[in-house]
């Protein structure tokens, strides 16, 4: 009978302090609810796309990531105000698509991929200014595509490469899709049998004069 008490005060001890321990641990209160604000982040950049591409690759505000682009750009010839025009998406690279010096060999990047006299490239000037124009040229997508209106589904759109200007894209097409997974990023030419690949760095930016999706490898269209 003793043992039965003294069980039962033990019980109804820890219980208490379990009770009381609920509500404050170490002298602290436990978490109250409270409502937490979320936000979304804003993709425009209120400025066109011309304008965001020399602040990052040549003002230096705050970086340089499109400066290999830039000079393509310069060296092509190619009329800037292509980056100006309304209604279009913007296929930006960044210093990597063009040359990684940690991988000189990669063929991910277009010195590598695009060889001269089969060695790695070293500047846009071992290329002919029309080479570099044409794939510029690709680079801009005729109509606005970005997460409003791209899905898990392929949409086939027209860039302004001019049809015939290279061989293995006769119809100077390009194909856009959005990656079915929780990073959601845009594909560019993810169809069966595409020669690469090529998944967006940064998405859905948007300048005043269409999307910017940020590559970080070549970008081309072909069938293996």
């Amino acid at each position: 009978m003793k043992h039965q008490i003294i069980y039962s005060t033990l019980f109804i001890g820890l219980l208490i302090v379990c009770i009381t321990g609920c509500k404050k641990i170490a002298g602290l209160e436990l978490q109250k609810n409270t409502d937490h604000k979320t936000s979304t982040l804003d993709p425009h950049i209120n400025k066109t796309a011309w304008q965001y591409l020399k602040e990052r690759s040549i003002l230096n505000q705050p970086d340089t990531i499109f400066k290999g682009m830039y000079d393509a750009i310069i060296y092509s010839g190619i009329d800037t105000n292509e980056y100006v025009q309304p209604g279009r998406t913007f296929i930006f690279l960044h210093n990597d698509a063009v040359f990684r010096a940690a991988q000189a060999t990669a063929t991910d990047c277009y010195w590598g991929r695009y060889k001269v006299n089969n060695a790695v490239a070293k500047s846009w000037s071992q290329y002919t200014p029309q080479q570099v124009k044409n794939w510029l040229l690709y680079l801009i997508v005729q109509g606005e595509y970005s997460y409003d209106n791209l899905g898990s589904e392929n949409v086939q759109v027209k860039t302004l490469l001019p049809e015939g200007a290279d061989a293995a894209n006769p119809g100077s097409d390009m194909y856009l899709l959005l990656s079915n997974d929780r990073d959601s990023k845009v594909r560019v030419n993810d169809f069966i049998n595409s020669v690469r690949v090529t998944i967006g760095r940064t998405s859905g930016i948007l300048s005043d004069n269409g999307p910017i999706h940020v590559m970080d490898r070549v970008v081309e269209y072909g069938v293996k």
